[in-house]
């Protein structure tokens, strides 16, 4: 796991400060980008599912999965790049990660994926998703972790604690612990790493709000917001 010094630390720390201070422009929550130093941290955000696998789809929008993800983890990223943190994105086109001549596809994308991770050394892994359950009355946005890996765990809980507050708690009147989960994009690497389901496409009110680019932001600067308390504290 890579370590930097406690005076970048600080100095990003108050960059961030700034960059917390939003302004509200057509329904959308926006960073204001702020001049940083050279990236104190690395972040990579994985847009999940893609080409192929388009996930799950919205109960009413009819719309896939690997469409919102990505939307969402480009407005993810924007948030942390205009805080002066060095991201590098898994999926950055509604592509899957293979190759088409060799089949296989999902063990290609799920390799890809790892071997991105690797090659960055970041100092925090975000997965974005959107979920689906039977039901259509569950709502609201939850976060995975590995629970072998403590700093996923620290990680989850900030990122969850966020979401709950302004999120989950305001619009459906509940929260939701971080849970444990054997997933692959969780397993393969020893640096702190999330999954976030952003909402239920089963539910018709999540499904709508999924697809506001301003609902998108504010689920995206919630994440953003408790990841970096996570590397402050860390």
């Amino acid at each position: 796991m890579r370590f930097v010094s406690v005076k970048m630390k600080y100095i990003l720390a108050a960059v961030t400060a700034a960059v917390f201070t939003v302004s509200i422009s057509l329904g959308v929550v926006k960073a204001v980008k702020i001049a940083a130093p050279e990236a104190a941290y690395v972040v990579v955000i994985d847009a999940g599912h893609g080409g192929v696998d388009g996930g799950v789809t919205g109960v009413v929008s009819g719309e896939h999965e690997r469409e919102l993800n990505l939307k969402t983890a480009k407005t993810l990223a924007e948030y942390f790049e205009n805080a002066g943190v060095k991201v590098i994105l898994t999926r950055k086109t509604k592509l899957g990660l293979y190759d088409e001549a060799k089949g296989n596809f999902k063990r290609q994308d799920f390799q890809r994926r790892k071997e991105i991770i690797e090659a960055a050394q970041p100092d925090l892994v975000i997965s974005v998703h959107m979920n689906f359950y039977k039901g259509s009355n569950r709502r609201g946005a939850q976060v995975f972790f590995n629970p072998a890996n403590g700093y996923s765990r620290a990680l989850a809980a900030g990122v969850q604690s966020k979401l709950n507050k302004n999120v989950n708690i305001p619009r459906t009147n509940r929260e939701y612990a971080a849970l444990s989960g054997d997933y692959y994009i969780l397993n393969c690497t020893p640096y702190p790493a999330v999954i976030v389901e952003c909402g239920f496409l089963s539910n018709p009110e999540d499904d709508r709000l999924l697809n506001t680019e301003s609902y998108r932001a504010e689920l995206a600067y919630h994440i953003f917001s408790g990841s970096m308390e996570y590397l402050f504290t860390a």
